[in-house]
């Protein structure tokens, strides 16, 4: 066969031989990777092509991408090195397995296409999640904290930081995903109930939070500086002070966390520290954990559980019980 090429998995596996011309000349609507990427919102997208080309540089070492890969390819003996390769390389037990689901998606797609016969197919798609606990991601702010974040940008007195207030207590007060707070517009919010619609979110699902207390007000007050005009309910603002009604980007919302947390003096915290916060916050309240895990947007009240730190500060408090006789 002319002009071949070999995807090694791992050292111990078989290799499997692939002819270049064939890997690059499946058009998209016959790539099973494109096929199956184009089925996902595109939040979902961006982190299942990052998961997939993952494994497209572990099986052909580092020389093919998701969208090149001839996944048809691959057998179970290949597919079955792909975790321990991860694990090796240091990868959370997540993120192999989202990994994992993305290359069963994939499979599926190529049977689906007539890439695969079935029998190759269900056996290269047979591979196990990885099982294993980490310790949880992230941190949860205190309250001394926020309010600090929250005086910073107030003491600034310009639109800008009037914004950043409203943008933390919501973030905070809600516990909303920062894809979800650029997609907010003006009239998903309802002052007279604190409603606010959360359209779109991931899984494309809808839900309503609400905005309440100090969040509320720091609201409105960002309201009355924005004006009534439809559109994003958080917007750009000029460095002259005027507000620009167009959407911001999620990596805006970074950004100014960021800059807000430098001022503060603030340890490093990421936006999704504060919905960490917000469902750390609301269980250790007291909050039924069905009822949080519907603010949050959660598939699952396991995943919501993840979330939850009070179990660390237990951890915490009943080992001070003990006394260490020196």
């Amino acid at each position: 066969m002319a002009d071949e090429q070999v995807i090694p998995v791992a050292q111990s596996v078989e290799i499997v031989s692939v002819n270049q011309e064939e890997t690059n000349s499946l058009p998209l609507d016959q790539n099973p990777a494109a096929v199956y990427l184009a089925t996902l919102r595109p939040v979902g997208r961006r982190g299942m092509l990052r998961a997939l080309t993952l494994i497209a540089e572990v099986v052909s070492g580092g020389k093919q991408t998701a969208l090149t890969l001839p996944w048809h390819k691959l057998r179970y003996q290949h597919t079955a090195a792909i975790a321990p390769v991860l694990v090796e390389r240091g990868y959370r037990p997540a993120t192999v397995n989202q990994a994992l689901s993305g290359l069963r998606s994939v499979l599926y797609h190529a049977w689906k296409l007539g890439l695969m016969e079935s029998e190759d197919y269900q056996r290269a798609r047979d591979v196990k999640n990885r099982r294993g606990e980490t310790l949880p991601r992230g941190r949860a702010l205190d309250k001394d904290e926020l309010k600090a974040l929250i005086k910073t940008c107030q003491a600034e007195k310009t639109p800008g930081g009037l914004r950043d207030a409203a943008l933390i207590g919501l973030m905070y007060g809600t516990g909303l995903r920062r894809s979800e707070v650029v997609k907010l517009e003006l009239k998903d919010y309802n002052p007279a109930t604190g409603a606010l619609t959360i359209r779109g979110a991931k899984g494309g699902k809808d839900r309503l939070v609400y905005v309440k207390g100090g969040a509320a007000k720091s609201l409105a007050v960002w309201l009355e500086q924005r004006g009534d005009t439809a559109g994003a309910l958080f917007c750009p603002v000029h460095k002259s002070g005027k507000v620009r009604v167009e959407i911001m980007t999620d990596q805006s919302v970074m950004k100014i966390l960021k800059k807000r947390g430098l001022q503060t003096d603030l340890e490093s915290f990421s936006p999704h520290d504060l919905r960490r916060t917000f469902i750390s916050d609301l269980l250790d309240a007291g909050a039924d954990i069905a009822t949080v895990q519907k603010l949050a947007g959660h598939a699952s009240v396991t995943t919501t559980a993840r979330y939850d730190r009070r179990g660390e500060a237990a951890k915490s408090k009943a080992t001070d019980l003990l006394e260490i006789p020196y």
